[in-house]
């Protein structure tokens, strides 16, 4: 009879709580579900108060990415809900300085709205290399050169370089028409036809002039030679000389 009331009161006990621990339980579960939080939400602006579209903006807990969004067309964004707390709020966007921005979450029981403005950097271009082509006397020579008429025989100083003459009347040893002496005065003589072509060094005109006499092969920046009046460029013409060709020298640029 004594075994039966024990083991009816031990069922007694599994059926009905004990009050205090009962009581417990139930404060824990209040407390947990009325945990505040607070929605964080912001906007990113440029240094004049423009919004900054599309700009990626992240949740930082202890160096790991938490959360991620992206701003709108008004630059606003909102990352969520949490507990009262501190956060550290990272913004970047393309062509202004990254940022990261702590934020006290939950201030006064009320939502919490960050505002984050954004410097700008000026954007980096890859570097390009621009040729300037030939300059001052050189440009001349450069822009017949381009025109590839076949009146004219053009060297330039890699040419001269490349053919390596003693006289610069060496460079036209191998064009038809053309006789080539050499002088007592070491230098040669350079004849079409039994004329003596007109000769012009950087624009201007050397009357009476050899070649040999007016210029070293490495001094030569760029040379032409009119085998005839054809093709002459119609400042360089001299009616009284019409036969005879001429050499236009442009001695290289410094």
């Amino acid at each position: 009879m004594l075994r039966t009331r024990v083991a009816g009161l031990a069922l007694c006990g599994l059926l009905f709580r004990v009050p205090g621990a009962a009581a417990a339980q139930d404060a824990t579960t209040t407390s947990s579900a009325n945990t505040a939080t607070y929605r964080l939400s912001g906007v990113v602006l440029d240094s004049a108060r423009a919004p900054i579209p599309e700009a990626d903006v992240t949740l930082v807990e202890a160096g790991v990415v938490q959360r991620r969004v992206v701003t709108d067309a008004e630059g606003r964004f909102t990352l969520g809900d949490f507990p009262a707390s501190r956060l550290a709020v990272h913004v970047r966007r393309r062509g202004y300085e990254q940022r990261t921005v702590d934020v006290p979450v939950g201030v006064g029981g009320q939502p919490t709205h960050v505002e984050i403005i954004l410097a700008s950097v000026p954007a980096k271009l890859a570097e390009i290399l621009v040729n300037p082509g030939p300059r001052g006397r050189l440009r001349e020579f450069s822009e017949r050169r381009g025109l590839r008429h076949g009146f004219a025989r053009f060297l330039d100083s890699a040419d001269v370089s490349r053919l390596a003459p003693t006289n610069p009347s060496d460079l036209f040893r191998s064009v038809p028409g053309i006789t080539i002496r050499a002088t007592s005065s070491g230098g040669n003589t350079i004849r079409i036809r039994g004329c003596q072509p007109m000769v012009w060094v950087d624009g201007q005109r050397i009357p009476g002039a050899e070649l040999d006499e007016v210029v070293r092969p490495s001094d030569i920046g760029g040379i032409e030679f009119y085998a005839s009046s054809a093709g002459i460029p119609a400042q360089y013409t001299d009616p009284s000389n019409r036969l005879c060709g001429l050499v236009l020298v442009w001695t290289r640029s410094e």
